[in-house]
């Protein structure tokens, strides 16, 4: 099986994650947002991110450096959580620009969706890890996804 089915079974699985991350900070640190701005949110969240997610798998992917797992997932987990958390500051600035303190509340939202999101994506890795689909011939300890 094709390692793109892998990533992009695996970009689906945690755009559904974080995305309801997403949303529930928003909504929480926002407060009185309409619905179409959260759908605008939840809309814009998942293609962007989910574009920039496949990228960084197939980044990763093809990266053949000689680390651990753990370390590569927690490094993995810092290079998308630096791309993800400066593209929902970017999204909630552009999306709530009318509302008063929006780049404050902007960043209070990527900063608590980003602590949570690496503990969640820390656990997806851990979880992907263990599984092989789209690696039929994988060995555990010399070939990482």
């Amino acid at each position: 099986m094709d390692s793109r089915v892998r990533h992009i079974t695996k970009s689906i699985t945690w755009r559904a994650i974080a995305t309801a991350t997403t949303l529930s900070v928003a909504a929480y640190i926002q407060g009185g947002i309409s619905g179409s701005q959260l759908g605008l949110l939840a809309v814009l969240d998942v293609v962007i991110k989910l574009l920039l997610y496949y990228f960084h798998e197939r980044f990763w992917f093809n990266l053949k450096a000689n680390i651990s797992p753990r370390i590569r997932h927690i490094i993995k987990a810092f290079t998308w959580r630096a791309i993800a958390g400066l593209t929902t500051f970017i999204l909630v600035v552009w999306i709530f620009n009318e509302s008063q303190g929006t780049l404050e509340k902007a960043g209070w939202i990527a900063i608590v969706e980003t602590i949570l999101k690496m503990m969640f994506y820390y656990g997806h890795e851990e979880v992907w890890y263990r599984i092989n689909l789209g690696l039929d011939n994988r060995k555990i300890n010399n070939q990482y996804d």
